[in-house]
This record gives structure tokens, sequence and C-alpha cells, in this order.
């Protein structure tokens, strides 16, 4: 018997069938190494993605906690935290909001710590600045406004209360900067200032701020250094942290309340002298005394009305884009769960079909090693070493492609929404075993599956051909009307068809998958394009949105009514609020209350998505868009806790839910407006319809505006449809890796499939040729069964990839944004098209190849 070692001969003649059969091998490693470099990749994009990020927060020196009070911070807050100066790490921070009135911007004038301590800036261009006359910008400033330049000069221009703040007003810009409290491009946080959100940040130097008051402390906690961000272990320290840190000043309040009524005390100290003096010198009664007493006694009455201030404690959950980019990341990885897995799991479907058939077409030879007295085991070592060979190279180069390709295209299509630097990639050896243990079962696994008969069989047997599958009747033959009319070639086809069985599933299942994959592609590219269209173009029908400081006045309106650009307007309150739940980020909405006999529905078309049926709002609720309800996993006839700033939270009555794509919005009428928050609202607001108009007559018209007392801010939507549409571009790249790997893998499975299903019937074919077919004929005996086959698998795939989609849609989408779940049939038809333009490409190469057919070598005897 001749043992398991192997033989020079034998090694030989394994390398001989490697080579021998080329295109096989190759499409084995390459499906293999699709797979693998899709499974790999895109596992590890989440973990590169939030690892950036964590060494950015630790290198920049993110702060944990935030104090801020309602009437200021002092120094004597200060002493408290530095009794505590072993526990954490704290830095002080003054800052004030202005409403440019020269660009509609609101801007953060922020005072830059002589020693950055904590939310150290990261340069992005320029330097830091030295000097009272020199600033930095937030590297958003540019982006909103693309003239701004190192060099250039920057000016504070806001009301004269606002200007009063600062020593000057007139900057050197000399650099732009990034700030780790700020990760995402666009958010910049909530205001009391103009529109209520801030546009950018600005940094001076101390001397330019005025005012000594404090304005939040930043405080960064020892214990959570090295613990990584967003973990169970974090959040546990956190909510320990901030607990301690309300102790720690809750004395502050009261402390607070008694220097700020001593100060206030000791200014009455005159006006009770002179009542006094003047008691004692006139009678009582006298009207001048009377006026004394009684402008004494309100003075007082003040004194005592001075309440407690309140500590606001937030941490990095309430930093725009902190949390939303760790939920970014989330959904990569659950993105990474079953896309990659669906991939692998066609590749794995093929490379069985693959093993199968290589298994059947050495049939021969196995039965003349076996009577040679080869063992088992070294019959077998072909085919795992075939198997092997093409799982171990395809893995890695999948793994090298993969974590090296897929991660950096992703991290650089969310680059446009946050601005962290670039990742860092890093081997996951987990996934990689994993991925070489998938590798090796799709071909060691399925050979050992397949072998498992044949090794058992005696040589007699194996060198023997084994008996062709029997033919059966079709139940399509029983509709006799039918089956007459077909023609020879016809019945010929579809009897093969139902005859392999496995084969029609295997090309099926495979081509579906390919499909789904494509029509996902495709879809997620609607999803996309449709929010831009259906929000500025079906929902929103107002050009500008103009915000002023109180209700509307004679002059406001007249303003806003001159010239020839304005065609109508809707005045309402807007004003930001709050949503936060256990388990949920916070989020910002807008609630909008429409003046009495204001038609909102001009303006801002509230309606079901699915029906389109029109949502009115009635006094005993309110209307939410629809991702905000599903965020907090509420629906018509549910309560929401919101809260408006200086207020307590309050809980509405949902009425309705309707239709939005971008942002969050809570709409109520007056009446229960009145009846939530007990006060009348502030019709602080106007959106604006114009004619058709240019940008620069837009523009012409917002300047005019903002020159009128009491408007703060006019909002173009044009610039706003840019701004945030510009991010959803880069978006298209993620897409384009759906449709580029999906295709490839449609071109690999069904040039594997055919090439197998030419191969195991050679002898048939070449029987035909012989018979007189010609090679066009021959090439459709073939290609009517795969069309077919293909047609069918695209019908699948449709379904399929419908669920693939609405599955990604459901785990890629940020909070604030919300996805049209419609695929567009044009889509169905792309994906289809290019399925079948494969099929033909496919066809063409094994035209090629039947061409070249040796008949008489095909069909010698194997007896």
């Amino acid at each position: 018997m001749v043992g398991a070692a192997m033989t020079a001969a034998y090694f030989k003649t394994i390398m001989r069938e490697i080579w021998s059969s080329k295109a096989r091998f190759a499409s084995i490693l390459l499906i293999i190494f699709l797979g693998v470099a899709f499974y790999t990749g895109i596992r590890a994009t989440g973990p590169d993605m939030s690892q950036a990020a964590n060494d950015y927060y630790a290198k920049q020196k993110l702060a944990t906690n935030s104090v801020q009070s309602t009437m200021g911070l002092t120094k004597a807050d200060i002493r408290v935290l530095n009794q505590h100066r072993s526990q954490l790490t704290y830095q002080a921070t003054r800052y004030a909001d202005v409403n440019q009135l020269n660009n509609s911007q609101v801007v953060r004038v922020m005072v830059l710590p002589t020693t950055q301590r904590l939310n150290r800036l990261r340069i992005v261009k320029g330097r830091l600045p030295r000097h009272a006359n020199e600033i930095v910008l937030d590297a958003q400033a540019q982006r909103l406004q693309p003239k701004l330049k190192v060099g250039s000069t920057y000016r504070i221009s806001s009301t004269a209360k606002r200007n009063a703040q600062f020593t000057r007003r007139t900057f050197k810009v000399v650099g732009f900067v990034n700030s780790p409290t700020y990760v995402e491009n666009t958010n910049r946080g909530v205001t009391n200032v103009g529109k209520g959100t801030l546009d950018y940040l600005v940094y001076v130097r101390p001397q330019v701020i005025k005012s000594s008051v404090i304005t939040r402390i930043d405080v960064q906690f020892k214990n959570l250094r090295g613990v990584t961000p967003y973990t169970a272990k974090y959040r546990r320290l956190n909510r320990e942290n901030t607990a301690q840190l309300k102790r720690w000043l809750k004395p502050q309040a009261r402390k607070r309340q008694q220097a700020l009524q001593a100060q206030a005390q000791a200014k009455l100290k005159p006006l009770q002298q002179a009542t006094q003096q003047l008691a004692s010198q006139v009678p009582a009664g006298t009207a001048q005394l009377v006026k004394l007493q009684s402008q004494l006694k309100r003075a007082q009455a003040q004194v005592a009305a001075i309440t407690m201030p309140t500590y606001l404690y937030t941490d990095r959950t309430d930093n725009p884009g902190y949390t939303e980019y760790h939920e970014n990341t989330q959904r990569v990885v659950a993105l990474s769960t079953v896309f990659p897995l669906f991939f692998i799991a066609i590749a794995a479907l093929i490379c069985l079909t693959t093993m199968t058939r290589m298994v059947e077409e050495l049939r021969l030879q196995m039965g003349t090693l076996k009577a040679l007295g080869y063992t088992n085991t070294a019959v077998g070592s072909e085919f795992m070493i075939y198997g092997g060979l093409a799982a171990l190279i395809g893995t890695a180069l999948g793994v090298l492609f993969g974590v090296n390709f897929f991660p950096r295209f992703i991290a650089q299509a969310y680059g446009s929404m946050y601005n962290l630097p670039a990742i860092n990639v890093q081997y996951i050896w987990l996934d990689i075993g994993i991925a070489l243990a998938i590798a090796l079962l799709c071909t060691l696994g399925t050979a050992l599956v397949v072998l498992r008969v044949d090794l058992n069989s005696l040589p007699a047997q194996l060198l023997q051909p084994r008996a062709p599958k029997a033919g059966k009747t079709l139940l399509l033959e029983r509709w006799q009307w039918l089956w007459h009319r077909l023609s020879f070639n016809h019945k010929i086809t579809l009897r093969n068809l139902f005859r392999y069985k496995q084969r029609l599933l295997m090309t099926v299942l495979g081509i579906a998958g390919c499909m789904a994959m494509m029509i996902t592609g495709f879809g997620l590219k609607d999803s996309i394009g449709d929010i831009s269209v259906k929000q500025f173009n079906e929902l929103w029908h107002y050009d500008a949105v103009v915000t002023r400081s109180g209700n509307e006045t004679d002059q406001q309106r007249q303003a806003l009514s001159r010239g020839q650009l304005y065609q109508a307007s809707l005045k309402l309150q807007a004003k930001q609020v709050t949503v936060k739940q256990s388990g949920v980020a916070e989020q910002t909405a807008t609630l909008g209350i429409s003046a009495p006999h204001q038609s909102l529905s001009k303006f801002v078309v509230l309606r079901h998505r699915q029906s389109h049926q029109a949502i009115h709002i009635g006094d005993r609720g309110a209307v939410i868009d629809e991702k905000l309800a599903k965020l907090y996993g509420v629906q018509a006839g549910d309560d929401l806790t919101i809260k408006l700033a200086g207020q307590t939270t309050r809980r509405i009555h949902i009425s309705a839910v309707a239709e939005n794509y971008v942002n969050h919005f809570i709409y109520m009428s007056p009446t229960y407006y009145r009846r939530v928050f007990k006060q009348a609202p502030v019709y602080n607001t106007n959106y604006v319809r114009f004619k058709q108009a240019t940008k620069k007559q837009e523009n012409a018209h917002a300047d005019r505006l903002l020159k009128q007392a009491g408007v703060q801010n006019v909002t173009l939507m044009s610039t706003e449809k840019a701004t945030n549409f510009k991010m959803l571009d880069s978006m298209n790249l993620v897409v384009l890796i759906f449709v580029i790997s999906a295709g490839a893998l449609a071109l690999v499975v069904l040039y594997n499939l055919t090439n197998i299903n030419v191969s195991e019937r050679i002898r048939e074919l070449s029987t035909i040729k012989v018979l007189g077919f010609y090679d066009g004929e021959v090439t459709m005996y073939i290609f009517r069964e795969n069309l077919i086959l293909t047609v069918l698998g695209i019908i699948a795939g449709c379904f399929l990839g419908n669920w693939l989609h609405a599955y990604i849609l459901q785990t890629a989408e940020t909070n604030a944004l919300m996805f049209s779940p419609t695929i567009h049939p044009l889509s169905y038809v792309y994906a289809a098209l290019l399925t079948l333009a494969f099929s033909l490409l496919v066809m063409g190469m094994m035209h090629r190849k039947l061409k070249r057919v040796n008949m008489l070598d095909a069909l010698k005897s194997v007896d």
C-alpha cells in the first residue's frame, strides 16, 4: 500500500491538475477573495472608525463633563473644584454668542486659554493667535464663507448691545482649527441668540471679551483616562462622576444667591440712608417720603426675589456629533454582521458546486489511484491541497485588500460629515481567523462532503462512469396544449433545467444574491437622492426663514413685503426644544406654532408618508415628524417629553406623525401651546416665499431685512439645501462599493456556474456538434438554459433586494435624517440589465470555448 506520504510524482500530478484547470482554480480563488475582502474590510471599518475617534479624544484631552449656571460661574466655584484636583482636571471658559448681521450667521466667540489643559484645538491651517488683534476660526467658517483665508480680516458685526461685550471687533485671521468638542461638521449646538443654532466658533485672546464671569467650566475626571468611550464601564463611571460633581457644587447655589443678595443689598444702602434721613426731617405721609419708601420697598422685594441659580451639568453625550458618530460606527458594525455574511454565503454556495464538479471530473483518476494502492487520505489530499491553496491565497489577498481599502473608503465617505483625523487600519485577527475558517469550510469542507461517498467506493466502481441522471416526465408535459406547441430545442432546454435541480437551485440562488446586492446599491442611491427632492420640493414650500427678537412690527412687515422678489409669508413662533429619553441621544427639534388665520399648509405640507393624506393641527395634541417618533418609539396617541430653554420639561400629546426627512419638528396650535406652556406664543419667525429669483437677488433681499431693527437672522433655503446635502453626495461612494462588489461577484458566479455546466455536459455538446449543429446553435443550446435561470434569479433577487435594502436603511440612518424607503422602478431595471449583461458576457466567453472543443477527445469512451 502507498502511504499517505505524498510522492514527488503525485505532487506533480496535483500541480498539473491545478494548471490544467486554471479557470476553475482562479474562479474559486476569486470568489474566496471577494468574500473575505468584503467580510474583513467591512468588519474592520466600525472598529477603525471608533479607534480613530478614541485616539483623537485622548490626544486632544476632550472634557468628560461641563458645568454651567443660569447666573454665571465664579472663582468660588473654581476653588471648590480645586479642592478635588487629585480626581480631576478643569478649565474655565468664557464666551459670548453674537448674531452676525452682515451674513446672517450666529457665531460663538470663545476665549482661548493661555494653556489648553482640556479640549485642545487641532490646527488645520495656520497657527494659534498670539496677540489681541489675531483670531482663529472654526474650520466650518471657511466652508460657510469660502472667501475667508489665513491673513484675511474678520469683523464682529452685531447689535450695539452685543458689540459692547468686546474690547475690539476687527481681527486678522491667523488660522483655522477643529475642536474635539464638535466633531460633526455642520452642528455646533444651540444658543438663545438669533435663529437658535450656532453656525461656527471663533477663538480670541482673553482680553478681547470684557466680562470676567465664567460661562462654563470643563472637567475631565482622571478615572476615565484610558477607559474606552461609549463602553458600559465608561457610562457607569461617568454617572458616578456626575453625581459626585453635583454633590460638590450643590452648596454653591445657596452661597451664590446669598452673595448676589448681599451685593444688591449693598447697593440699597444709599437709598435706605436717604429714606431714614428724610423720615427724620419731614412728617410721616409726606409725598416725597412716601415715594422714597415705596422705591425702597420695591427694591427690597427685588432683592428678596433673587432666586438660587440653577447649575447645569452636561457630559460628552450632549456634544453635537459625539453620540451620533458612535451610532454611525455601530451602524457600520450592524451592516458588517449581515451584508458580508450574505456575500460570503453566495461564495460558499458556488464553491460547493465547483468542488462537486471537480470530484465528478476526477472520478476515473481516483479509481486508478485506489487500484494502485493509494490510501483514501492520499487520494483525498489532492482535493484538500487544491481547495486549501485556493482558500489560503484568496484569504491572504482578500485580507490585504479588504482591510486596507474598505475602511478608508467608507471613512472617507463619512469624512464630509465629521472633522476627525484619518483612520489607521488595524487587522482584527479574530475576524481574519473566522474568514479563513469560512474559506476553508467552503473548499475543504465541501470537498470532504462530496468525497465521502466516492472514497468509500471500490476502485472497480470508480473506474466506470457514473450512470447518467434519469430523465423524468415534467409536470409541464401534462399541459398538452402548450407542450405540443414548443419546438424541439425548447423542450430539451426545459427537460435539462429540471433534470439537474441542484444546478438550477445553485444558479438561481447565486444570481438572486448578486441581483439583491445590486438592487440594494441602486436603492440606497434612490433613498439618498429622494431626500432632497421630497423635503425641499414636496414638503417645504418656502425660500427663506426670517427670525426676529419678538412679534412682528409694522416696519418689519413692510420691509419683508417690499420689492419684486416677495410673494407670500407665514407668521409663526419657531423655537428650539430638546427631547431626551434614557437610551436615546438627545435630539433638538423646532417647535412651530403658526399664528391664527394663517395657512401653514401653503408653506409646510403635513401628510402621512404612505397615503399622502393631509394632517391638520388640532387643539388636543401636537404633530411630530416620523423620524422623531421612530427614535423615541412613540406614535399617535402617545405622550412625549420636551424642554423649552429656560423652562421645565413638559409632556405633550401626539395627535399625528407626519412625513419628514431632514431634522426634527413639532407643530402645535396656539391654543394647545397655551395649555402646555401656560403662556401665549411669540410669533418671532416668518417663512417667506419668493418669486423666481437668482442667488444674488435672494442675498440682496436678506441683507435689506437684516438692517431692520429686531431682525436677527435670515436663512435662505437654497443655502441650507446646498450645505446639508453636500455631505450626502459622499454617500454615493458607499453605494458604489455595493454595486461594484455585487457586480464583480455576479460576473464570477455566472462564469463559474456556466463553466461547470459546459464542462459536465461536454460529451453531450460534442454529440450535437457531430450531428451537425452550428457553433451558434450549440451556444444557444446552453444559453437558453442560462437565460431562463438568470431571469428566475432576477425575479427572486428583486424580493431579496427589497428586504436587504429595507434592513440596511434601518441600520444606516442618522438620528436627524430619514431615508426615503422607496426603490425606483428604474433601479430594478438597471440591476436586471447589468445581470443580463454579465450573462451575455459570460456566454460570449463560453462561445469561444465551445468553438475550440475537440469532439473526438470528448467522445472517447471511458471504459
